[in-house]
């Protein structure tokens, strides 16, 4: 799944992509199981896609439904930062959910360069890095 974030964020370079993470919430939220990821559309105005993302609502509403019609969540959202660092932005906290993670891709000359994942504190305040495992299988 790793690959295929990385793959998205290199197939929209220079802008942004954007997409959610599907699978399950373990733990009191703690844990999160991602099992497979959904590409999603920038629906940011055009001219501006080269730093900023949006999802449409009514797609992630359609998304949201299908992920617990399988008996899963959207536990996060993924995104890219088309030369700049893997780490959320002013702009990002501003949308963001506490609960959920959120994975960036930072993509320099269309390669993907590091991948990082985030969660909000409770009080808004600032992203914490969470630990990313990666199995294979």
């Amino acid at each position: 799944m790793l690959r295929e974030m990385q793959s998205h964020a290199t197939s929209t370079y220079p802008e942004e992509c954007c997409g959610l993470l599907i699978g399950k919430f373990e733990g009191n939220l703690s844990r999160k199981l991602v099992s497979r990821t959904k590409r999603m559309e920038n629906v940011f105005e055009k001219p501006e896609r080269y730093h900023r993302y949006t999802i449409d609502p009514l797609k992630y509403m359609d998304a949201e439904n299908e992920a617990t019609s399988s008996g899963e969540d959207v536990i996060g959202i993924y995104h890219s930062h088309p030369n700049a660092p893997a780490k959320p932005s002013l702009f990002d906290i501003s949308y963001a959910w506490p609960s959920l993670s959120y994975i960036v891709v930072e993509v320099r000359d269309s390669v993907p360069v590091e991948t990082k994942s985030w969660i909000l504190r409770d009080d808004r305040t600032e992203f914490i890095q969470e630990n990313m495992e990666i199995q294979s299988g």
